[in-house]
Formats: C-alpha cells, structure tokens, sequence
C-alpha cells in the first residue's frame, strides 16, 4: 500500500498510457544508423527533449552529433513518423479506465513525460483533459531524472513531493528519479524485463493493479 499522505498521480506517457509500436527512439534510431543507443540517446535529449525543435533542425543536428550527415532524410522521415504517433496516440485499453476511476475518486492527475518536440502547434490529444498538468521536458528545459523536472510539477500543482506518486516504465528516469525528488513511484514495465527495484517500490503489470496500491482516502 502506498503513503495514506498521496493526493496526487503523475503519470509517464508513451509506454505507460500511449502505447508505442516502434519501441524507443533512440534505439529505433541506433538500430537504424548502426551506432550505440547512448550517443543517440544524449543528441537527442540536448537538441531535442530539452527545447523545441522541428524535425529538420532535430535531425541536422543528429545526423551532425553522429558524424552521418548523409543520414539526416533518414533522420528526418523517422522523426516526422515519431511525431505523427504522439498527434495520433494509440492508448493501452487500461488507460482511459484507470484515469476515469482516479478522477472520479477524488484524485489529482498529472502527466510528465521526456518528449521530442514539435515545432508545429498541435492541439493536445483528448486524454489529456484528464489530467490537471501535463507537462513535456521541452517545455521546462529538464528531462527526468533531473530533479527541476518533478520540481516543475510540484509547482504547477501546488503539492509537496511526499504528496504525489509517479507511475512510469523507466528505472531510471520515473522511479529513481522520482525518490531522489521525494516522491512515491510505481514501476510499470509493460514493454520489458523488470529491473531490481529499491524495497519501497511497487511493481504492477497493468495500471487497474495502480488501484489497489492507492490508499482509499486521499491525503488531506
């Protein structure tokens, strides 16, 4: 059972609520370049998951970082499909559920997500309605696990970090990064092998499980 003190759940986006049919982009665009995921990993959240950029200014700056300029339409045509997928999310069929329940029990919902931007406008998709706050790195200029990330939620919320839990599929980034913040987490991983978690975190396998860890009476 989680803190009797929770109020809020800030929930992780592709992986968690949105499914994602092509998996990382890092690693979609390692495979595809033939270089490690770490190096595409660190351009990516430099030039593009801490500021806003379009697709052709991302993949410049990929193609550049990975010394393969003659890859930057490659680049460019998975970046364009990345962003058609967020414009377009596929959700888990537990998503919308899960969300309506909380809302309907008193909980506060948040969404942090570390996200390619996107230099067009595009309205926000229908289940973010859903949550109070949703916030992309991009638009703050930190990615989690850095902890200005969490910081920025607390603030638009207005809630300590022992009030909020966050439920995502990153070690990492949702559940390390979320403790080192003060928060609770929920590890999520949907998509692959669960890793050693720290002895206060619980691990669930599908978001109904997220339930029955939440105390029935919201902290006060």
């Amino acid at each position: 059972m989680l803190p009797e003190y929770l109020r809020a759940v800030c929930f992780d986006i592709g992986g968690i609520l949105v499914r994602m049919p092509r998996g990382f982009l890092a690693e979609e665009l390692a495979d595809t370049l033939g270089i490690t995921p770490d190096l595409v990993r660190h351009l990516l959240i430099e030039h593009g998951k801490r500021r806003r950029s379009s697709s052709k200014v991302l993949s410049l700056a990929l193609a550049t970082g990975c010394d393969l300029p003659w890859e930057v339409d490659r680049i460019e045509a998975i970046l364009r499909q990345r962003h058609h997928d967020i414009a377009h999310p596929v959700l888990y069929p537990d998503a919308i559920p899960t969300l309506k329940k909380l809302r309907s029990t008193g909980w506060r919902i948040c969404f942090l997500s570390n996200a390619i931007s996107d230099a067009s406008d595009q309205p926000r998709p229908p289940y973010f309605s859903f949550a109070e706050v949703a916030v992309h790195s991009w638009e703050i200029g930190y990615c989690k696990p850095e902890i200005q990330a969490f910081r920025a939620i607390e603030q638009r919320m207005k809630l300590a970090p022992h009030e909020i839990v966050s439920v995502g599929d990153s070690l990492r980034c949702d559940v390390l990064g979320a403790l080192d913040a003060g928060w609770s987490a929920v590890y999520l991983p949907r998509t692959s092998t669960p890793s050693p978690l720290p002895h206060q975190v619980s691990t669930i396998s599908s978001l109904p499980e997220l339930l029955t860890l939440l105390p029935s009476v919201r902290g006060r």
